[in-house]
């Protein structure tokens, strides 16, 4: 990204020059800026994540932007997600270094790493977020498995299968089934539709309480398979 951004840097087409306030995004410099853009490519403050996704939804901007795993449940995030206005970009999952200043501290060393003089904070569950058309967003998941109500058991007050891995989801059931969050990384809409999101103490979308014999589930997106196999 640094290499990108010094290239674009040295085209003397190219405006290259500081803001005049204090670069906040909802500053009227900052969205006279956004107005001009075409593709919004960006680090935003993960606590406002909720706040700068509607700006660019508001502004009808194209966008890859860094995010928390957990920004998938946000009311917010995920009625967009589920609208298939929103989704997840490439090379998600792992650890991602993100250059901190200097003096940045923290007590666990191997988070911390410097080159060329330049600090780095190790991250993990980051996640890119795009409604930018790509391959990967068409690509089916490969399954293998077959329904078995010992290995998939049912919610206790809905008729709705519990799946605890991604690559475990069974190929021929036809039902609904709760699947973990990273299954949205992996979601293509010819595949599988999205009904809600779901866990012990709330729902959106889909009114299913995530409990399993009076034990709390985490987090579980709620899908059907369109295309279950025989």
């Amino acid at each position: 990204m640094r290499d990108i951004a010094e290239q674009l840097k040295a085209n003397k087409n190219n405006e290259w020059a500081p803001l005049e306030g204090d670069g906040d995004f909802r500053s009227e410099e900052s969205v006279e800026l956004l107005k001009q853009a075409d593709i919004v490519v960006t680090n935003p403050p993960f606590s406002l994540f909720r706040e700068y996704v509607a700006q660019l939804v508001e502004y009808d901007k194209k966008f890859l932007i860094l995010g928390d795993q957990n920004a998938i449940t946000y009311k917010e995030t995920f009625m967009l997600i589920g609208a298939n206005k929103l989704w997840t970009g490439y090379d998600n999952g792992g650890t991602k270094w993100f250059q901190v200043p200097n003096d940045y501290d923290i007590a666990t060393e191997t988070r911390i790493k410097i080159e060329n003089n330049i600090k780095f904070f190790s991250m993990g569950r980051i996640m890119w977020f795009t409604n930018l058309d790509m391959e990967k967003r068409h690509q089916e998941m490969t399954l293998y498995k077959r329904y078995s109500p010992i290995e998939f058991p049912n919610y206790d007050n809905y008729d709705v299968i519990n799946v605890d891995k991604v690559a475990d989801i069974p190929m021929d059931y036809k039902g609904i089934m709760g699947v973990p969050i990273t299954f949205v990384d992996k979601y293509s809409p010819e595949q599988f539709e999205i009904l809600g999101i779901a866990n012990s103490a709330r729902w959106i979308g889909y009114k299913c309480f995530t409990l399993i014999d009076g034990r709390k589930i985490y987090n579980r997106i709620i899908i059907k398979n369109k295309k279950p196999q025989k």
